[in-house]
């Protein structure tokens, strides 16, 4: 034996494991890549669709139309109050000579709009400016629905800040609703 052999082979390390991914560990990967896709194809929706301003358009014309043919049903008048980034049915109490909100209806509760969903509500050819929240005193709707089955004829823009993704939503003075969808000609 040569000196100093036995000092190298005490040195020497054991062969190290071949390196690479067990079947498990790429099963999970493609698991969690599976669940991420799923997640962003169902917060944009299909062909980019806006779902949040979809939902929303939606919303407000079953509120529209349900206000319409409530005042006719009750003989009772009543309105829809925008804020800058929220919307709220309200009646109008002739014992109180006031706007009040709609007690105990989900329907007509006050509904905050989506992050970034901006309303524009133009009132016989006037833009009116939904830029501050007004206290219930001062709360008068800006669309009424009248019992008789009358409406102010208006346009009610829902669009998306920064994108060019829009609802049309146009109130007629018979109280039947135009809705124009993000994508359809106007």
């Amino acid at each position: 034996m040569q000196p100093g052999a036995s000092v190298r082979a005490a040195c020497r390390r054991p062969a190290a494991p071949p390196r690479g991914f067990t079947l498990i560990e790429i099963l999970v990967v493609v698991v969690i890549i599976a669940v991420l896709t799923t997640a962003a194809l169902l917060s944009v929706g299909t062909l980019g669709k806006d779902r949040g301003l979809e939902d929303e358009g939606d919303r407000y014309t079953d509120v529209a139309a349900a206000v319409t043919e409530q005042a006719q049903l009750e003989g009772r008048d009543f309105g829809i109050y925008f804020g800058p980034a929220s919307y709220e049915v309200l009646v109008y109490v002739l014992r109180h000579q006031r706007w009040e909100s709609v007690p105990d209806d989900r329907l007509y509760a006050r509904r905050e709009l989506p992050a970034g969903v901006l309303p524009t509500l133009e009132i016989e050819g006037k833009v009116l400016l939904l830029d501050r929240e007004q206290t219930d005193a001062e709360r008068v709707p800006q669309l009424q629905f009248f019992s008789s089955g009358d409406v102010a004829p208006y346009r009610l823009t829902l669009s998306r800040d920064g994108t060019d993704s829009k609802w049309l939503l146009e109130g007629r003075a018979d109280g039947t609703l135009q809705v124009t969808r993000p994508g359809s000609a106007p």
